[in-house]
């Protein structure tokens, strides 16, 4: 009962004009039941774009196969050939609509003129649905690590502070039907996008070229919206706004500087005015990523409480500053404010990921994906929290969809390069991912790290060394680099080079587990070397640990070790071991990171060693 108050109110909101509550209820009830028709037929008369009306009509047609009026819609807008027997019909009325007369029974060719007519006003009615209450909505930004959206304010009121409507998620603005480059990413998807709500603009009676200004904006054209806001500026040189959509034109347009002086003079024509020391914080940004916009994102937000985009802003700052758990915080505030917000739960999963929280990250990464999946660095977020939370093969499509589109970011070719490695399906392509990475940052850490691993998992020992050298290099703290640059002295039979750096490796280590795997690896070393004494103590200090995170094979085998090097009372030598003793599998050789990569355990499929058994032979 409550979802048919909700579709009534929607149904009258559409009658008096009100495209956008009437859209927001609309969007709340698609939430709660994608499988109703009516829901779908009634969004398609409030959506922006014709690619949008025509993604609910055809979902209207996939529910309800025989509803006229979204085969009619479809194609009036040129999306569906009409059969040949389909004849278009007036749709049904609403209680808000002129009532047609019913067709009385007529014959001839005085019937044949009465149905063309009703047809035509069939297709003028669904025209003014589809067509009339259209208006652009405004396009946001976003990217992952710095301050991420520009969306653009307009506004109710002339006063000195500016009340703004909580934002929703971003728009996209539908392209060309001639696609250049890669796919655009709405192709991909199965589901629309939450629509977004528009600001109330502030009347401009006296300036007609405010309001070209703002029907240019909406188009994406913002040449020509500078040269109108330019010259309303001239009308009204004490119009803050005028002067802000200024420095929006120029921040569009990519003149960071001019940008800045329209903000500053948006400021000092109105102190007040909220929306301008965002822009000012915005601009900034992009002029020094590093620079401290935090004293002008707080006070945009004391002068309107109700400013989502400055918080947001505020919480992507903060994220870039490592500062999490106020990230955390104010992504408290803004679920309040605008809990619908796509934005809020991308940033909340990059926090939380931080904060070494997987699930959590994981479940609000899935949220945002649920409710806008036009947003792209929602891709690589939630691919890095299904890696994290232990799930690589989940995370492997959401990297290659990302980076379809930006190719140039190291770190989704090393997240890529590790959820390969971690399938443990193609090693090769799992060491071209890490290339790519390598090539964009040579210095990439993870990628040197990995590489390195993935080196070990083909047996190219020497190659592992390289890489692993400059990894340990770079993390001198790192447990996983010390050990696996062990493990490649090894593979490569540099065995007493293999044994001091395990034992680097054991003043790093802080776990049972990472105990376990030195004593392992040197007890091998040490065999190989011929020091079965060494050899024994190793082993035996891993049978000590009496740790649950400890293999018991490994113990088995280590046990077996101990008994076949200890000679017996009763014999003067002792008998030659079986050479065909199973040997134990190796500890993971995945590293464990803290923030930003922390681990995912994989277990090898190989054991790179130089001998042909881990047991001495006498």
């Amino acid at each position: 009962m409550a979802d048919d108050k909700m579709l009534e109110e929607a149904i009258k909101a559409v009658a008096k004009g009100q495209r956008q509550r009437a859209r927001d209820l609309l969007t709340r009830l698609l939430k709660t039941n994608q499988a109703n028709p009516q829901y779908w037929l009634w969004m398609s008369s409030v959506v922006d774009t014709a690619k949008e009306r025509s993604y609910c009509l055809k979902n209207v047609l996939r529910l309800d196969p025989g509803n006229r009026a979204a085969k009619l819609g479809l194609v009036l807008g040129g999306s569906l050939q009409p059969d040949e027997d389909f004849h278009p019909k007036p749709i049904t009325p609403r209680n808000w609509e002129s009532s047609y007369q019913e067709i009385s029974e007529e014959s001839g060719s005085k019937k044949v003129l009465r149905r063309i007519a009703y047809i035509g006003a069939g297709v003028l009615v669904l025209g003014l649905l589809l067509v009339g209450f259209l208006a652009p909505s405004l396009k946001t930004y976003g990217y992952f690590g710095g301050p991420q959206l520009t969306i653009t304010p307009q506004f109710n009121t002339a006063a000195p502070t500016a009340t703004l409507l909580p934002t929703n998620t971003p728009r996209v603005i539908t392209p060309s039907p001639t696609f250049i480059g890669p796919t655009p990413l709405w192709m991909l998807l199965d589901e629309t996008y939450t629509p977004t709500p528009l600001y109330v603009n502030t009347p401009h009676p006296i300036s007609e070229a405010y309001r070209a200004g703002i029907r240019a904006f909406n188009s994406d054209n913002f040449e020509e919206m500078l040269t109108f806001m330019k010259q309303a500026a001239q009308a009204e040189p004490d119009s803050a706004d005028t002067h802000f959509y200024i420095g929006e034109a120029y921040l569009h347009l990519k003149e960071a500087e001019s940008a800045l002086i329209a903000f500053e003079k948006a400021i000092e024509t109105d102190p007040n005015f909220a929306p301008a020391h965002l822009g000012r914080a915005r601009v900034l940004s992009t002029l020094n990523p590093e620079f401290d916009v935090e004293g002008d994102l707080l006070h945009a937000i004391n002068l309107d409480p109700n400013l989502t985009n400055a918080y947001l802003d505020l919480i992507a700052y903060y994220i870039e500053t490592k500062k999490f758990e106020l990230a955390l915080d104010y992504a408290s505030i803004v679920e309040d404010l605008n809990p619908e917000s796509a934005l809020l739960y991308l940033y909340r999963s990059q926090a939380l990921l931080n904060l070494e929280q997987y699930e959590q990250a994981l479940e609000a990464a899935q949220l945002a994906y649920d409710m806008d999946r036009t947003i792209l660095p929602l891709y690589f977020t939630l691919g890095l929290s299904h890696l994290q939370s232990g799930n690589p093969r989940r995370a492997k499509p959401f990297f290659e969809i990302y980076l379809r589109y930006v190719q140039d970011d190291p770190r989704a070719w090393e997240a890529l390069g590790r959820t390969v490695f971690e399938q443990g399906d193609s090693y090769e392509s799992a060491i071209e991912a890490f290339n790519a990475a390598l090539k964009l940052d040579e210095n990439s850490f993870i990628a040197l790290l990995y590489r390195g691993l993935t080196y070990l998992e083909v047996g190219e020992g020497q190659l592992a060394v390289n890489d692993l050298v400059l990894a340990r290099n770079f993390d001198r703290e790192s447990f996983e680099a010390s050990l696996g640059l062990g493990q490649a002295l090894f593979l490569a039979e540099r065995i007493e080079d293999a044994i001091s750096q395990f034992s680097g490796s054991e003043s790093l280590a802080d776990t049972d587990l990472q105990r376990a795997r030195v004593y392992y690896w040197r007890a091998q070393a040490f065999n190989a070397l011929g020091d079965r004494k060494a050899a024994v103590m190793d082993f035996q200090a891993l049978i000590d640990l009496d740790s649950e995170d400890v293999s018991k094979d490994w113990i088995e085998s280590a046990q077996e070790y101990i008994i076949l090097s200890t000679p017996t009372p009763t014999r003067t030598s002792s008998p030659i071991p079986n050479t065909d003793t199973p040997t134990v599998p190796p500890p993971s050789l995945t590293p464990t990171y803290s923030t930003p990569t922390p681990t995912v355990t994989k277990s090898p499929t190989t054991t790179p060693r130089p001998s042909s058994t881990p047991f001495p032979r006498r």
